[in-house]
């Protein structure tokens, strides 16, 4: 409940009389001292003076533990030349811009040694990672069996947004070991911005447990699932399609760390390339 709403209980508590309170169960003496203390404007008013100030002192505390869990970010501008985006990350977190011959994916086939990834943060210790992929979208079209014909400068002149964000996370799963379950997209989370420019989206993975009775007696859970928020955007403009992908076990997802995640992929831009 937000402050102004307890203030406002509070003071329409007051306002009313006091004959509004049961004084039914609690014994004589007991009743008879509360209904002396509260009688009155007097009593009344010491009344809302004392629980309005443990009320403010409550929201007050809360606010400062807010305070104390936000995630202190830092700033990462793309040093390739030329720049191809920008991103803000966890402080804590390693970064990695791809540069090595091989590493970087290939102009036209969007494939390297690490798939399409050129950007990397994350905190292991926490299995918490942030990566940056690019490829051009006629290779994500090709690769699935489309012609990639016409204006692909939108997700709406590419097709369906849920369409496009199932074949996102398809690529992505190519890449990744075969023991690893497959992600599942939540398709409520599809979203398309106004100018057809950016597209977003979540999905969840169980992750497998070798020793589940071991991890319930270490975390308190039987099993472990991961969560991914991930940006797609066609805003460099050069045919190219940048993707972003944050993603945390759930425990952590469901406490600062995830805020800080989804902080991180809404800061994602990609720098508009000359035409």
């Amino acid at each position: 409940m937000q402050l102004y709403s307890v203030i406002s209980v509070i003071l329409s508590i007051a306002a009313a009389p006091c004959s509004a309170f049961s004084l039914r169960q609690t014994s004589p003496r007991a009743a008879t001292e509360l209904f002396a203390a509260t009688s009155g404007p007097v009593g009344r008013r010491a009344m809302v003076a004392s629980t309005l100030s443990a009320a403010v002192s409550v929201a007050a505390s809360k606010a400062l533990a807010e305070e104390a869990t936000d995630v202190p970010m830092k700033l990462f501008v793309d040093t390739a030349n030329p720049s191809l985006f920008a991103i803000n990350v966890p402080q804590r977190f390693f970064a990695i811009r791809r540069s090595a011959k091989g590493d970087l994916p290939d102009e036209k086939t969007g494939k390297g040694r690490r798939g399409g990834t050129i950007f990397s943060a994350g905190d292991m210790s926490k299995a918490e990672v942030v990566a940056v992929e690019r490829f051009p979208v006629k290779v994500l079209l090709e690769e699935e069996g489309y012609s990639p014909l016409g204006d692909l400068s939108t997700f709406e002149a590419i097709g369906d947004p849920t369409a496009i964000a199932t074949l996102l996370l398809r690529r992505r799963e190519k890449d990744r070991p075969g023991n690893v379950s497959v992600a599942v997209l939540d398709k409520d989370s599809v979203v398309v911005t106004e100018d057809g420019k950016t597209l977003k989206f979540t999905m969840k993975q169980e992750i497998s447990v070798q020793k589940p009775e071991l991890l319930m007696e270490e975390m308190g859970v039987s099993r472990l699932f991961r969560t991914t928020v991930a940006k797609a955007t066609l805003s460099s403009n050069d045919g190219n399609l940048l993707v972003v992908f944050a993603s945390a076990l759930d425990q952590d997802f469901s406490g600062p760390d995830g805020v800080a995640l989804r902080k991180t992929v809404d800061s994602f831009i990609a720098t508009e390339q000359a035409k």
